[in-house]
This record gives C-alpha cells, sequence and structure tokens, in this order.
C-alpha cells in the first residue's frame, strides 16, 4: 500500500493486488470516517451473521459497501428482527452497498473482498452485534 502524504498527513492510501493477506487486513487509520480493509477468505469459511450499530447519535444505520475483486460469495440478508429474507451470490465485478439490517457470508470460492464501512472504529464489541437466525419472525 502506497500513502500519499505531505507534511507528515495523510492525503490519499493507493492500494493494489499485492496488499491483500490472508484474513482482514484495515488499511485505514481507526479514527477515519471510512474504514477500508482488505479481505481475503479461503472457500468454506463463513461469517456469521451480524448487524453493525450506529456510530453517532442520530445516524440511522451503519453503512457498508463490499466489491468482490476475485471469488464467490454467498450473502444471507437479515431484517432487524434476525429474520433471514434474502440469499445472493455476488461474483468477481459485483458489488454490495448495505444500508440497513444484517448480514452473514460464506465464501463458496478463495475470495478477495474491498470493503468500505462507516467509522470510526470503536471495537468489535462497540461495532456490531451477532444475529441469531429467528425462524419466527415475520417473513412479510
Amino acid at each position: 500500500m502506497k500513502r500519499v502524504i505531505r507534511n507528515n498527513l495523510t492525503y490519499a492510501l493507493i492500494c493494489s493486488t499485492d496488499d491483500f493477506q490472508p484474513g482482514v487486513n484495515f488499511v485505514s487509520e481507526p479514527q477515519w470516517s471510512l474504514q477500508v480493509g482488505l479481505l481475503e477468505w479461503p472457500r468454506a469459511h463463513a461469517l456469521s451473521a451480524h448487524a453493525h450499530l450506529p456510530h453517532n447519535p442520530g445516524q440511522v444505520q451503519h453503512q457498508e459497501f463490499l466489491f468482490v475483486v476475485s471469488g464467490e460469495v454467498e450473502v444471507e440478508f437479515f431484517d432487524e428482527t434476525g429474520f433471514c429474507f434474502q440469499t445472493e451470490i455476488l461474483a468477481p465485478g459485483q458489488a454490495l452497498l448495505q444500508v440497513r439490517g444484517g448480514h452473514g457470508f460464506r465464501f463458496l470460492a478463495d475470495t478477495r473482498l474491498i470493503e468500505v464501512k462507516s467509522g470510526p472504529y470503536r471495537g468489535r464489541e462497540k461495532d456490531k452485534v451477532a444475529l441469531e437466525a429467528n425462524p419466527a419472525a415475520s417473513p412479510a
């Protein structure tokens, strides 16, 4: 990753495919209002269903953008009650903008994603909450 710097201040980050590492590698600073991560997961890996918590008073929903660089990922979408109401498969070149609710992921192939989400990062316990599947929720 290359940093564009002037007077010891970061003006920009330039990322390439060489910057991916197994797992999650956030390249942005935790205090920045946008968090940028490079994610690399092997086939059959799964990320449990979760929702992100709002960061600021008055913020309706934490939002997240994912771009599939390579591989294939199955995304489960959950409403606010924990009901999984839809599943989609994302392929290379596709992107996801999650504007509400939660999601879970299963990687159907070795996959690389670029993630951009609301910041600042306040630590895992303040960032997300696990979602338990709620089969009793209304499928409306």
